[in-house]
């Protein structure tokens, strides 16, 4: 093999090996393309003048050779995920825009997983073919260390880091689900929901996130909150459903329940139904994410949205950017969420408010109402 390679000559690897950098940054430098960094420029010049390459037109492949590749890496997550389905999607249609590639790997490991045992990616360990990594799925900081030991740029789905950002919010893009979290329970309060009750695991994150936004609103408002934040099961439907059971069993008077993913509410929505009670005429609910089965229940689930392909897209953007200038950080890209109302959601009566009761008969233009 490599007296094949002396005979046929030095390839473009070579030049990027030699120079320790990726493909597509030694194919825009020997493209002559601009927006490359200075000193990533002089050294895969250098190493190309060591191997006197020589660029053969018409042998070259172009798919390989000039366009620059960005690597969409999900973390301990089903490729069918619905999240990181939709983040996928947005990059791949802003790289496609952009003149990038996105390769698509897949990774599972641990938290406690020490850096030498670590398993990279074979695109990353090789360190040829990504210009830069999107970190999405379920991400932990010994992954960042061991992408960062590995010299290859980066850049992360911010809400679902669990631990703590090792250079604080930069080279990462996330959704504003503090604010939307926020803007789902003050609605709830508007409405005159005083018993409001959050139902998710807050030692995930993104839920944590979710709920201390509800406990500031909720304070604001001089309300007692009330909340199942343990997770009763790996499942997040489940877990909606467990947790709903566990509230109701206690005699709880709640008026609204605030579900910190969608699947979790599809869960709470179970319980609910087989205790012969109904929503929102019994109880109100919120989910958050808008996740695509959210507008088919019957009625359709109001929720907080979250532009998922956006944020992908975001993604994208900064991770070519990223590509082009390794040592220069990014600033956070922080994406709004949006509130959905939809017709799981309906104004609170005291008992007693009789005339309150009459001009708001339940099942009476409720999802005209609560769109308007």
């Amino acid at each position: 093999m490599s007296r094949g390679r002396e005979k046929l000559g030095a390839t473009i690897v070579d030049v990027a090996s030699k120079a320790g950098v990726s493909l597509g940054t030694a194919s825009r430098v020997l493209n002559n393309r601009r927006g490359v960094d200075p000193e990533l420029r002089r050294k895969v010049t250098e190493a190309a003048r060591s191997l006197s390459y020589v660029r053969a037109e018409n042998a070259r492949r172009a798919s390989r050779e000039t366009c620059p590749i960005i690597t969409f890496v999900l973390s301990n997550r089903g490729f069918l995920h619905p999240v990181h389905a939709r983040l996928l999607q947005g990059a791949e249609q802003y790289c496609e825009e952009s003149g990038f590639f996105v390769v698509f790997k897949r990774l599972d490991y641990a938290a406690d997983t020490p850096l030498s045992e670590l398993k990279l990616p074979a695109l990353l360990r090789e360190h040829g073919i990504a210009d830069c990594l999107i970190l999405a799925g379920t991400n932990y900081p010994n992954l960042i260390e061991a992408t960062e030991r590995a010299g290859v740029p980066y850049v992360l789905y911010g809400n679902n880091l669990v631990g703590e950002s090792p250079h604080g919010p930069v080279d990462q893009a996330r959704s504003d689900d503090g604010s939307g979290a926020r803007e789902g329970v003050r609605y709830l309060i508007r409405l005159g929901h005083r018993q409001i009750c959050f139902i998710g695991d807050i030692s995930q994150p993104w839920y944590e996130v979710r709920y201390k936004a509800y406990l500031g609103v909720m304070a604001d408002a001089g309300l007692e909150p009330l909340a199942q934040t343990v997770g009763l099961s790996l499942d997040n439907a489940r877990n909606g459903y467990a947790s709903t059971e566990a509230i109701l069993q206690r005699g709880l008077a709640i008026s609204a329940i605030f579900a910190g993913a969608d699947d979790v509410a599809f869960g709470v929505w179970e319980q609910v139904r087989q205790r012969g009670m109904r929503i929102p005429d019994d109880i109100s609910l919120l989910g958050f994410g808008d996740m695509p089965d959210a507008h088919l229940m019957e009625p359709p689930l109001t929720t907080v949205r979250i532009p998922f392909l956006e944020i992908g897209r975001q993604l994208a953007r900064m991770a070519i950017e990223k590509a082009n200038s390794p040592r220069s950080p990014l600033p956070e890209t922080v994406v709004p969420t949006e509130l959905i109302l939809r017709g799981t959601t309906w104004p609170h009566v005291e008992s007693g408010s009789f005339a309150a009761v009459g001009a708001l008969k339940p099942g009476l233009g409720r999802l005209e109402e609560c769109e308007t």
